[in-house]
């Protein structure tokens, strides 16, 4: 199985966005072979998301399921694995390379959570200040 790397708002974003992209790689009754492969990866390489589609010959020379298929080939071609649909699946490889794609999803994490953590300590800091200041009024 293949490891996912992306969060799955980024993954949804992604599959909405290239949703209708049409297939520019075809994987037919060669198989997995070394060319197919080299193919996909300067592919993705060039554009950094490609739609593959699996042919029957595919199905009966591997002896494999469509997904099988597609989780080998990103597998093979350190990509993420977006979406399976019928006999066509999308993959997404930053041309950048992952270590700073990932690190840029770290870092907006964490400008979030500090952006979420700021106005909640500030609130309770209100709060306490008006608990006293309604203490002092009252006795």
């Amino acid at each position: 199985m293949v490891t996912k790397r992306l969060p799955g708002k980024v993954r949804r974003a992604l599959r909405a966005r290239y949703y209708d992209i049409e297939p520019r790689a075809w994987i037919g009754k060669r198989g997995l072979e070394e060319s197919v492969i080299k193919e996909i990866e300067a592919q993705l390489a060039r554009t950094g998301v490609l739609k593959v589609e699996i042919r029957k010959g595919a199905l009966i020379a591997t002896k494999m399921t469509r997904k099988e298929i597609a989780e080998k080939v990103a597998e093979l071609t350190d990509s993420e694995l977006l979406e399976v649909r019928g006999k066509r699946f999308i993959l997404f490889k930053p041309r950048e390379g992952w270590e700073r794609y990932l690190k840029r999803l770290q870092m907006k994490e964490q400008s979030k959570k500090r952006v979420k953590e700021e106005p909640v300590r500030k609130i309770k800091l209100d709060i306490l200040e008006f608990r006293k200041k309604f203490k002092r009024g009252r006795g």
